[in-house]
Formats: C-alpha cells, sequence, structure tokens
C-alpha cells in the first residue's frame, strides 16, 4: 500500500533518534517487566526488531509498514503478555505516517489503524474490554492528532508566505509602473526641450540645431533600453520589491535613510562618480539593491554595523553591502528569498550581476555589478 502526495520521504536525525528511543522502550519492558513470559521474551526481542527494521526501511510503503507493526503488535502482546509489546514503535509509524502526506484521508487511516490495535489488543488482554479498549485508543490516537496539527500549521505558515510574496508582487508592479511613468515623462520632457530648441535655432545656427538632434536621438534611445528593462520586470513572475528609491546618482543617503528609518549605522564610501550620460535605469537599480540589503538586515540581522560601497570603473559601478554578525538571537520572520531574487533580476535585466553569500564571522556580504549602460543598448 504506498501513499500518496508524499511531502517528505528522507529520514531525519529526529526520525532516528525517535526510533531507536521507541525500540529500547519495547525491548526494555520484553526483558525486564515480571508480566512479559520468561520463555518468550526471546521471540517478541526478535519481532520489535524486524518492526523497527521495516520502520527504518518502509520509504513510500510506509502504510503498509504501520499496518504490518499493528499486526506485529497484537501477535507480540499474545505471545509474551507484555502491557506495551510493540506499541512504542506503532506510536512511531502512526506519527510519521501522518505528518509525510497531505491528504486527510491518511490521517482516517491512520485512527482507523491505532483503534483497531487497540480494540483487538483489549480482546487479547481479556480483561476490563472497554476500559482498555478506551485507554489504548486514546494513547495511539495522540500521536496522529500531533501530526496532524504539525502538518496543518507547517501548511499554514506556507500559506502565510505565499500570501506576502503575492502581495510583495502586486505593490512591486505598481512600483515600477510609477518608474515607468517617471522614465516616459522625464524623457518626453526633454526631447519636446530639445525639438524647440532645434527648431528655433535651425536656420540661423545649424550646429546648435544638429546638436540638440543628437541630444534628442540618445534620449530616445537611453529611454527606449530603459523601457525594455522595466517592461521585462513587469513580465518576470518573480520581481520583487522595494521602496521607491530617488533617481539622482547624488541621492544615496536619502535611500539609505528611507531604508533604515534612522535605525541603522551606515557607512557610505564611493569610489569615482557615474558619467554624465548614465542610464536612470542604472541608478534606480543600484539603490533598489542598497535599500534592499538595508532593509534585509534590520529585518534578519537586527542594529549592526552595516558598510555601502561603491566603486565606479569604466563599464558601470561595483556595490558592496556588507554587515555584521547579529549581536543576539533574533525572532525573525522566515526568509522567502525572493529580495535576492529582485536584486539578481534587475541587474541581470542590465547586464550585471549579483551574489550574497554569509561571512566567515556570521554576517553577510551582498556584492552587484550594474552597467551603466544595459548590454542591448547602443551608444548615440
Amino acid at each position: 500500500m504506498a501513499m500518496t502526495s508524499v511531502t517528505r520521504l528522507r529520514t531525519g536525525s529526529g526520525d532516528v533518534v525517535a526510533l531507536v528511543v521507541a525500540l529500547a522502550v519495547s525491548v526494555g519492558v520484553l526483558v525486564f517487566d515480571p508480566d512479559t513470559a520468561a520463555d518468550r521474551r526471546l521471540a517478541g526481542i526478535s519481532i520489535a526488531l524486524v518492526a523497527a527494521t521495516l520502520l527504518a526501511v518502509g520509504g513510500r510503503f510506509l502504510g503498509l509498514v504501520v499496518v504490518s507493526i499493528g499486526a506485529l503488535d497484537v501477535v507480540t502482546l499474545a505471545l509474551t503478555s507484555s502491557p506495551v509489546a510493540l506499541r512504542p514503535l506503532l506510536i512511531v509509524g502512526l506519527y510519521r505516517l501522518v505528518r509525510q502526506h497531505d491528504e486527510r484521508w491518511v490521517t482516517v487511516f491512520a485512527g482507523i489503524i491505532a483503534i483497531a490495535v487497540a480494540g483487538v489488543g483489549a480482546l487479547v488482554g481479556g480483561e476490563l474490554f472497554w476500559l482498555e479498549w478506551s485507554t489504548d485508543s486514546a494513547v495511539l490516537l495522540l500521536p496522529v492528532a500531533a501530526a496532524d496539527a504539525r502538518r496543518t500549521n507547517a501548511k499554514r505558515r506556507a500559506d502565510a508566505v505565499e500570501r506576502e510574496v503575492a502581495e510583495r508582487l502586486h505593490v512591486e508592479r505598481l512600483r515600477i509602473a510609477h518608474d515607468l511613468h517617471d522614465v516616459v515623462a522625464h524623457s518626453l520632457s526633454a526631447i519636446t526641450v530639445q525639438s524647440g530648441v532645434a527648431a528655433h535655432v535651425f536656420e540661423r545656427d545649424p550646429v546648435a540645431a544638429r546638436r540638440a538632434l543628437a541630444e534628442i536621438n540618445d534620449a530616445g534611445r537611453r529611454s527606449l533600453d530603459e523601457l525594455r528593462s522595466l517592461l521585462g520586470l513587469l513580465r518576470s513572475d518573480e520581481s520583487v520589491p522595494i521602496r521607491p528609491a530617488p533617481v539622482s546618482p547624488h541621492d544615496l543617503h536619502d535611500v539609505v535613510a528611507n531604508a533604515t528609518g534612522g535605525g541603522l549605522t551606515v557607512a557610505i564610501t564611493e569610489h569615482g562618480e557615474y558619467p554624465d550620460d548614465v542610464a536612470e535605469s542604472t541608478v534606480v537599480t543600484v539603490h533598489r539593491i542598497v535599500h534592499e540589503c538595508l532593509v534585509n538586515v534590520g529585518r534578519h540581522a537586527g542594529k549592526v554595523p552595516i558598510t555601502v560601497d561603491l566603486r565606479h570603473d569604466d563599464d558601470g559601478v561595483h556595490v558592496v553591502v556588507s554587515n555584521d554578525a547579529p549581536t543576539s538571537t533574533r525572532s525573525a520572520a522566515p526568509s522567502t528569498g525572493i529580495g535576492l531574487v529582485a536584486m539578481r533580476e534587475r541587474a541581470e535585466l542590465l547586464g550585471g550581476s549579483v551574489d550574497a553569500v554569509p561571512t566567515e564571522d556570521g554576517g553577510f556580504v551582498v556584492r552587484a555589478f550594474v552597467p551603466y549602460h544595459s548590454s542591448g543598448a547602443r551608444r548615440a
């Protein structure tokens, strides 16, 4: 009997410990309890070892294994008169069975096994049938209920993370729409101004007119490149949020203030500067990477020192954001990893890259490279 929709098949260290403890309890009772038939203890121990082996290698056939252990429990009880028999191993099997499967019918199935084994065991015992049956049923149903509660809580947390990701995705798309609006508005304003200049001086100053037309051409090409980048993010299902950032190359301090709210110590170092013709999408991407890094540090590491280092070279800007190790254990929401995906995708759309790794002292460092112009851009 193979179960479907298995959520976890690997045996972890906790499962191994539980199995060893359950086997030790069953063997211990078989050996030392005076109510156990002395001449049949070895047979009972052998059956317990077989049951433990089945439980260890059950894998996808865990349902069949649990049924088998239930039957072996009854056999051991009848054979040795042990008050415990294989109940600890059966408890471990029931718990694992319910925990590893999502379907509600598996919980019902495990409950039926528990009640059936308790009932047959009460018949074999032959004393106070109803009391023994109800007591044993309650004991065997407890791991079923515990595993079901754990699985339900895990699913609830997973659903909460999915809702958070969906909400952040929606907010991000709105912010990208604002970026799109700003790029179009800025570009059209520049084109309008330059076209007016060209029309005004076309006849009396052809050189100035040609210069204005060249600037219009350059602005149009940069705008198309930035529009392609932003539209690429809108098409992506994994794009993620950070708050709107200023687009001026000199507004990095404003980005830091917005991200930290003044609650974090941030040291900013910048070597060199952006070229005059840098694409706005490059500046926005750098600011958003820095912003997301600072927000993540505050969320997951607390108030630790942070360094932000920008180094300009001929082709683009290298960004390094690093933080010290947390000074105390923090109770933080589990990370979805979606922020790193967002930073990486924004950089890669412009031909850059993002890499994030923990440091040896327990801190974290994010290294990014963002080119001044998209790899698909054409320079005028």
